[in-house]
């Protein structure tokens, strides 16, 4: 991606996934659409607002770039600062017992931008771009995982409602 995509990119990605944590608001809003959207003020619920806004770019770099190949750094971006946006999650809360809404959105933005940036920097790796399959089968993992941790998720901390 040149700097201008970047840029772009972050921005859109941010807005999106921003947004992404109002649908459950909707009254068109049903079990379905839970899967990928957050149904909770949880930690899960931020990890799925990176996840999917950045399987959205891998998408959308295989269609414009017409090649596979392309999935893999996107997707292993997000998952770079899932296990970051947990620990800064629990760095504030451990202090404070609730969440601050302010830190929670500096945090997003924040992990969303490293993600882009990971993602930015894998994309020219040849080991990111040659075992573009196992990119692909992680990812249909970790939209299952998303799924089933959504409706059925175990009595963790990162799974409670902290809203």
């Amino acid at each position: 991606m040149s700097r201008k995509e970047t840029i772009i990119a972050s921005i859109l990605l941010i807005v999106f996934g921003t947004s992404m944590h109002f649908v459950h608001h909707l009254p068109c809003f049903n079990h379905f659409w839970g899967y990928i959207f957050p149904v909770v003020e949880s930690v899960m619920a931020h990890m799925k607002m990176i996840f999917y806004p950045l399987l959205l770019l891998g998408i959308y770099l295989v269609l414009t770039r017409h090649d596979i190949k392309e999935i893999g750094a996107p997707v292993l971006g997000s998952l770079a600062v899932m296990p970051l946006v947990v620990l800064a999650f629990f760095s504030y809360w451990i202090f404070v017992r609730h969440e601050l809404m302010v830190l929670d959105m500096v945090i997003y933005i924040a992990a969303m931008l490293g993600a882009v940036l990971f993602a930015k920097r894998w994309a020219k790796s040849s080991f990111v771009r040659n075992n573009w399959p196992w990119w692909l089968l992680l990812t249909v993992c970790c939209i299952i995982a998303i799924g089933v941790l959504t409706y059925h998720s175990p009595d963790w901390i990162i799974f409670e409602d902290m809203g």
